[in-house]
């Protein structure tokens, strides 16, 4: 996948713990940095960039645990699991949502707000709204947990049905089971 703007172009290369060849590992890296418990988790992540159309630095990711689906929002989905801002890429690893500098190659914040996987995160003012598995977060841009919301059961729909709608002033969520919640912008359950 590739992100870009104005300054950067972001090649991301993920390679699953599951995969046959370890490929990204063997290639040569500016910096490497590891996010979990050293080898215990060997999925990763390469992120190779270009600054202002010149080739800048490269970073091996390793130790991410949990699955990685990398998409950008589209007009018609506002879900994202990457997102570049200015000189910062947010991005969601698994269990961990991080906020990595890119001049500087390392992470300025990584939480691991859930306890199992989080998914995608949406733009909710000036924050984030994450789909975790388990509860839905909102996260200020300091990485900072403002609130968490839990429903009757986990936050995938097996149906199809969007997990997560943002409306004017309320949050729209479906659970697994089809349950329907109306929160507000605060965390705050309205139906």
């Amino acid at each position: 996948m590739t992100v870009e703007s104005a300054k950067w172009k972001i090649d991301l290369i993920y390679e699953s713990s599951y995969s046959p060849q370890n490929i990204i590992a063997n290639q040569t890296y500016d910096f490497k940095i590891e996010i979990g418990d050293e080898g215990k988790w060997t999925s990763q992540l390469a992120l190779i960039c270009t600054q202002n159309g010149e080739p800048f630095k490269n970073c091996l990711i390793s130790g991410i645990d949990g699955g990685c689906y990398f998409h950008l929002s589209t007009m018609d989905d506002n879900s994202q699991s990457v997102k570049l801002l200015d000189d910062e890429l947010i991005i969601s690893l698994g269990f961990t949502l991080a906020s990595f500098d890119l001049d500087k190659m390392k992470f300025n914040w990584k939480i691991r707000p859930d306890m199992a996987e989080i998914f995608e995160f949406y733009d909710l003012e000036d924050d984030f709204l994450l789909r975790g598995e388990l509860q839905i977060h909102r996260i200020d841009r300091n990485g900072n947990i403002k609130w968490s919301y839990g429903g009757r059961d986990i936050w995938v729909n097996p149906d199809g049905k969007e997990e997560v709608t943002i409306h004017k002033n309320k949050i729209e969520l479906i659970d697994f089971e089809s349950n329907r919640y109306l929160i507000d912008y605060n965390g705050k359950t309205i139906k």
